[in-house]
């Protein structure tokens, strides 16, 4: 599919507006923002001294609070105050210290978004901007950045991703991360160990041999243009969007993670979308509260997820449907999508070579499938376990000095305990 193609069919109205004359961006960050403080961007600004598009997409829906929408109305009218108006009504440029800041309002009366689209149609609004005006060789970045209003962005943020401007395999980046917690509180307790338990998965699907090893958080972003082209935009829900977009750009290359200092994430309790990272929190506090254990997936989880990525592997090899009768767990059988056995079929019969079925079955086994395959062992005989037994057993947890990130934080869950004092 071509630009213009994306941009007729798919893109948002916004995606119309001419960019102002005369301006030129090294880089672009594109800001969804509902229920924040004009301070956001605070945080953002230092992010280096380069010429800089910042694109804050204010928003809110309909079935907000009264409280919600007239607190997110104020910022819109702080963000945008003094900015020149462009030819689509609600967007607003304004000069800052270390670029431009773009305000698309989408929270004022007859502009707010349907409730069901929330933050994923936020982000696509920014990125489609983001995109019409690449076309138009007003960014001149390769890369689309996306992050969220409670972060701290690290001097380097930008070069980062200039290291693999011309790795044209790599199609995504996931920075580096590192939520700021105040372990003297609960709050803080429940978020690190929320932090522990992403930092578990990934290490638990990087053991398996899982392509789909990395973190999907909104705020560490980023994404080729053209890819973010090829799998036609961000998803348009409510929360996920970053799970999915990542999915679907893994098929299509490598997602890495810079090399820089961590993207730092405010601790704060939100209930701003129906899961991720701050209903997490919420419900880990909750349990705290009530004195029982945090637990996590079962180790075991991710041995049979191995073994089953194996066993794909090995099927793209020799074509024999009868590997699935020697598979050695009965609950990995009991586990495995119902079409297993039509896909295989399917790679047998379409492709012609070992590396095009394996390839065609990386694709089909995706992240989220791979997810699914995680919650229908826990249903079929593998619980979750508490968090210290899981850590303890896990045999794809590292020694210290092999991943600094994830053992500094069980270091400040273990100080403080799982549970309330």
């Amino acid at each position: 599919m071509s630009i213009l193609q994306y941009l007729a069919n798919y893109a948002e109205p916004e995606s119309n507006c001419p960019p102002p004359k005369g301006r030129r961006y090294s880089n672009v960050v594109v800001v969804p923002a509902f229920d924040e403080t004009p301070s956001l961007m605070g945080g953002l600004l230092p992010a280096g001294d380069e010429k800089t598009l910042w694109i804050v997409v204010v928003n809110c829906s309909e079935a907000r609070s009264a409280g919600e929408k007239q607190r997110t109305r104020y910022l819109a009218s702080a963000l945008g105050q003094g900015g020149e108006e462009l030819s689509y009504e609600g967007m607003v440029l304004s000069d800052t210290t270390h670029g431009d800041l773009l305000l698309i309002d989408r929270c004022t009366e007859g502009r707010e978004i349907p409730a069901k689209q929330g933050v994923g149609l936020a982000r696509k609004i920014g990125c489609d901007v983001a995109l019409a005006w690449h076309h138009q060789e007003i960014i001149s970045s390769p890369w689309l950045h996306t992050t969220d209003a409670d972060v701290t962005l690290p001097i380097g943020y930008f070069s980062a991703a200039r290291a693999f401007d011309d790795a044209k395999n790599v199609v995504a980046l996931c920075y580096p991360f590192s939520h700021q917690t105040d372990a003297a509180s609960q709050v803080g307790r429940a978020l690190q160990l929320y932090e522990m338990s992403l930092r578990y998965y990934v290490l638990g699907l990087r053991w398996a041999g899982s392509k789909y090893a990395f973190h999907t958080i909104g705020s560490t972003m980023a994404v080729r243009f053209q890819t973010y082209l090829d799998v036609r935009g961000m998803p348009k829900r409510e929360a996920g969007e970053d799970f999915y977009l990542l999915g679907k750009v893994a098929k299509l290359g490598a997602v890495r993670t810079p090399d820089c200092a961590p993207i730092s994430i405010a601790q704060r309790e939100s209930q701003r979308t129906p899961f991720g990272t701050g209903p997490a929190t919420v419900a880990i506090h909750e349990q705290m509260r009530a004195g029982e254990d945090f637990c996590v997936y079962n180790p075991r989880s991710f041995a049979l997820v191995r073994e089953w990525l194996d066993v794909l592997n090995e099927f793209a090899e020799t074509c024999d449907l009868d590997i699935l009768d020697r598979l050695s767990h009965e609950t990995l059988k009991r586990s495995l999508p119902l079409d297993t056995e039509k896909h295989l079929r399917q790679a047998m019969a379409q492709c012609k070579t070992p590396s095009a079925r394996a390839a065609r079955l990386t694709t089909w086994f995706d992240g989220f499938r791979t997810l699914k395959l995680v919650h229908a062992l826990r249903d079929h005989g593998l619980p979750d376990i508490p968090w210290r037994q899981a850590v303890d057993s896990a045999p794809f947890i590292p020694e210290p000095e092999h991943d600094e990130k994830l053992w500094r934080c069980l270091a400040r869950v273990d100080v403080v305990g799982a549970r309330a004092p």
